[in-house]
């Protein structure tokens, strides 16, 4: 601290200075030295001994050879790997280390400021103007993580000139002034949220920068249903990030507050660090909805009352004026708005019967969708597949290569809203609510990464309208199919659907492998078991194959099973082929693996409004929901018998495919 009670400034630097400034280490650049490790590793810098890893090895000692995360190193250690690597790789890896070094300094430059303006005298802090709201969006709980963690050090990156906290500049005598931020975002192949426009107002509304910018790649989406922006638009735009950057560089002063509505996604897409500021978002809430973010348009229309996006799309140049208008309007309050009642969110009775799902990979198949509500992925308690009428969704395979790195969202329409709420009440997930009190689901979708590389398509629809016949069928049809095949008719109707589909799943693909298990099977009785699932064959059936194969045909089911999957491994090692799995799945495909996503309802129920109601009964219907006096009376009632009875041990074998 300096004799003017203001942070001194040794060590602090511009981002200029970074370029130039010599790449050394001190213990208290642990944290500094950790980042850039691990941002060298990424880009593969070696040095003289290798990569990191190999490095490690030839010159640590005892467990720290096999310490992989920087992080659990001291500083000397990771200094001195990181001076090998820039001797090593002078071009890439020195700019690299200056950058992490200059922004190291520069962020305890900036905590010092920060505790400084903490430190400033009550009588001396602001209740009202520009600065308390400053104030009020540093207190909201998410602000350290937002606008604390802006990688300002990474290449692309800028920050303001001079950064200073609003006690400094009242010491100095600068009033602060407001400018309102917007931008356009857009989708390319190397970002997914590319800057492809910014306006920039003053507090009086006047723009100071209105511009669309040439996004780095080639554009994905556009996302026209928001922006209004086509590619013919674009059309002679010549003007980049950078350019941009070097604008708002001239535009802000350290009395300068930058203002928007979730300004740290602006901030991100203009890759640019500046510091005071004022989020909208951070300063409004809704009661009883602490997760949910207050929209700009319900903000202005209930505060200032007025109506945005008229023509239904995103105009950035209104939404920096009226984010600023809205900071204006709350400084001229006597007291902090209180939090508002939630939106009177309706919604169309045609939405009702469908289903959001969202945080889908890009690529996901129709039929992986569909899947979640088949009983046969298990994700499910009931079949609800059939009830689907539609998958509506962009950036689905399989006309979208699949990537896991990408997600995207859907919407799966069932025949009413009766079948829609009844899929998701059977849905197997973990249960919550969104943000706006809404019920959602986090539901394992198993996905058919083969089926999904090749062509999206092939037997599943098939499969899926077989289980859905068999599953219409009545008993004494599903009793009369079974016994033309020859096939037990006893149990109950799981148990004789299960085994129906399991025998014409087998007819199916027969033909196909007949060729094959002609040429590899010279047992007569033994024709197609190895794509057979054992545990599904009635006793008779298991003796009927292990004496065709020469093999013991006494113990339990149980037993014959085994010893016939026993046979079946060894012969498929003797001809070279992989063995087959317990299911009757060849273990040479890809395994099916699982994705978790979110399955979310259009409304809380019937379409009312959202609010703290709908937040406590959820799923329920609120004329179900009593009170505790109620509940207690009717406690002593008699309790009512089961409308389906229990099924007897028997039935519940047979169901799973076991006879007794």
């Amino acid at each position: 601290w300096d004799g003017a009670g203001l942070p001194s400034a040794p060590g602090a630097m511009g981002q200029k200075r970074e370029l130039t400034a010599e790449v050394a280490f001190t213990e208290a650049d642990k944290e500094c030295l950790a980042r850039l490790v691990k941002d060298l590793v990424k880009l593969g810098a070696k040095t003289d001994k290798g990569e990191f890893k190999e490095w490690l090895k030839a010159t640590q000692k005892g467990p720290r050879r096999t310490w992989h995360d920087p992080a659990r190193h001291d500083w000397q250690t990771l200094s001195d790997f990181a001076l090998a690597a820039v001797a090593k790789d002078a071009k890439h890896a020195e700019p690299l280390a200056r950058r992490h070094l200059g922004w190291s300094r520069w962020s305890a430059r900036r905590d010092a400021w920060r505790a400084w303006q903490k430190d400033q005298p009550r009588g001396e802090v602001p209740t009202k103007g520009a600065w308390a709201l400053v104030a009020r969006t540093e207190r909201h709980p998410g602000f350290s993580e937002s606008y604390g963690s802006l990688p300002s050090h990474l290449p692309g990156w800028r920050r303001s000139a001079k950064q200073r906290p609003p006690r400094w500049c009242q010491t100095h005598g600068l009033a602060p002034e407001m400018v309102g931020v917007d931008c356009e975002m857009c989708e390319t192949d190397v970002d997914k949220r590319a800057l492809v426009g910014v306006s920039v107002v003053d507090a009086r509304g006047g723009v100071l920068l209105k511009t669309l910018v040439k996004p780095p790649g080639t554009i994905v989406d556009l996302k026209t249903d928001i922006t209004g922006l086509r590619m013919k638009d674009f059309k002679g735009v010549k003007t980049t990030l950078a350019d941009v950057q070097e604008k708002l560089r001239e535009i802000v002063k350290p009395n300068t507050v930058l203002v928007g509505h979730g300004l740290v996604h602006d901030l991100r897409a203009l890759r640019f660090d500046h510091a005071p500021v004022i989020d909208t978002a951070m300063l409004f809430s809704y009661k009883n909805l602490p997760r949910s973010t207050p929209g700009l348009a319900d903000l202005c229309k209930r505060l200032l009352s007025s109506d945005m996006r008229a023509a239904g799309t995103h105009d950035s140049v209104e939404d920096a004026r009226m984010a600023l208008e809205l900071a204006q309007w709350e400084c001229e309050q006597a007291k902090p708005t209180a939090p508002l009642d939630p939106p009177e969110d309706k919604v169309d009775a045609r939405d009702l019967c469908k289903l959001f799902v969202h945080r889908v990979p890009r690529g996901t198949r129709v039929a992986d969708i569909e899947g979640m509500f088949a009983k046969a992925n298990g994700t499910i308690g009931v079949e609800h597949a059939c009830d689907i009428q539609a998958v509506h969704g962009k950036f689905l395979g399989p006309e979208t290569p699949l990537d896991a790195s990408r997600t995207t969202s859907c919407y799966v329409e069932f025949a009413s809203v009766e079948k829609c709420n009844a899929a998701f009440k059977s849905l197997r997930g973990a249960a919550g609510t969104d943000a706006l009190g809404r019920p959602q689901k986090a539901v394992k979708m198993v996905t058919d990464d083969a089926g999904a590389k090749k062509s999206g398509g092939g037997s599943e629809p098939k499969k899926r309208g077989l289980r859905d016949d068999v599953s219409k069928m009545t008993v004494a049809a599903l009793r009369e199919a079974l016994k033309k095949r020859g096939l037990a008719t006893d149990g109950l109707k799981p148990a004789l659907a299960a085994r129906l589909e399991a025998a014409t799943e087998d007819d199916s693909g027969s033909d196909s492998d007949s060729e094959s298990d002609s040429d590899s099977d010279s047992d007569s009785g033994s024709s197609g078991s190895e794509a057979e699932d054992f545990s599904k064959l009635t006793v008779p059936k298991l003796r009927e194959a292990l004496e065709a194969r020469g093999l013991d045909t006494s113990g339990l089911k149980a037993a014959l099973v085994a010893r016939l999957e026993g046979a079946a491994k060894k012969k498929a090692a003797a001809n070279g082929k992989e063995p087959t799995g317990a299911k009757g799945t060849d273990a040479s495909r890809d395994p099916k693996s699982t994705r978790l996503v979110m399955v979310r309802k259009m409304a809380a129920h019937g379409g009312r409004a959202i609010g703290t109601a709908d937040k406590t009964a959820l799923d329920r219907d609120v004329s179900t929901v009593v009170s505790g006096a109620k509940r207690k009376a009717g406690a002593a009632e008699e309790k009512k018998p089961r409308r389906n009875p229990r099924p007897s041990r028997r039935a519940r074998l047979a169901a799973k495919g076991v006879y007794e």
